[in-house]
């Protein structure tokens, strides 16, 4: 009997050590909290009082400056400052607030009210501070998110790469598709792969490796993102960011 009794206890001890074993892994973590993650990392709770930003958007080819745009912003009142040369090789500046479209505008030193002004102030905006602040807007309003798995190199590195697509009515370019590679020691963020709305279905993503990080004000930021295979870069120097927007940082220009 006793015999019977000590095998029972060895065969249901045996049945039940696989189910503890299973219960004891941990999930694995969701694009969420991946996206999460990267945030807290770079930003953490300075991001909060991360309220003005002021930077220079220079692209950069064959080692050499090709266009630049000096900017600043306040996140908490949408005013925003552009300048550079537009297309036709004008100069222009733009003052304006990005939540009503509407301010002042210069081409050449005048002071013109064409409504094209704003776009191309807008377009600015969009594109040039979602560059500046790539992985701290994945859990914007209107961004989906899905984990991919892992990557692995042949050097042991590993990263976690999460998938981030756009509703319809996001942004200027709602059909680009991203992916974020999260260095899985770090939460780093060391790369981001884009395939743009323009480019054709079957073309291979661009791949943007993220150089240069700073710590500014709490924020840890790449100022310098090597597109992969092209020859170019893109540069945000000159960054400043500050709980507050400097006085007469939205002022128009002295009239002459």
């Amino acid at each position: 009997m006793r015999i019977r009794l000590f095998l029972s206890a060895v065969v249901l001890s045996t049945a039940v050590m696989p189910l503890f074993a299973q219960q004891a892994q941990p999930a694995a973590p969701t694009a969420d909290d991946l996206a999460r993650r990267a945030i807290d990392v770079l930003a953490g709770p300075a991001w909060e009082k991360a309220r003005y930003f002021s930077f220079t958007f220079n692209v950069v080819r064959d080692g050499n400056v090709t266009s630049s745009f000096p900017q600043r912003w306040d996140r908490s009142t949408g005013e925003y400052r552009v300048s550079g040369r537009d297309q036709q090789n004008n100069d222009f500046l733009v003052i304006m607030n990005v939540n009503t479209k509407k301010g002042r505008a210069w081409k050449n030193g005048a002071e013109i009210t064409d409504p094209s002004m704003f776009e191309l102030g807008f377009r600015r905006f969009v594109n040039d501070t979602f560059w500046l602040l790539m992985p701290l807007k994945t859990m914007d309003p209107g961004v989906h998110r899905e984990s991919m798995g892992e990557r692995n190199d042949s050097c042991g590195h590993s990263w976690d790469v999460v998938k981030l697509w756009f509703d319809p009515n996001v942004g200027l370019t709602p059909g680009d598709v991203y992916w974020m590679w999260i260095n899985r020691d770090t939460g780093i963020v060391d790369e981001f792969d884009m395939h743009l709305q323009a480019m054709k279905a079957d073309e291979v993503p661009i791949s943007i490796y993220f150089h240069d990080y700073k710590r500014i004000a709490g924020l840890l930021i790449s100022t310098r993102r090597e597109l992969h295979g092209k020859s170019s870069d893109i540069r945000l120097d000159d960054l400043q960011i500050l709980p507050e927007a400097p006085k007469g940082a939205f002022d128009a220009p002295p009239t002459k």
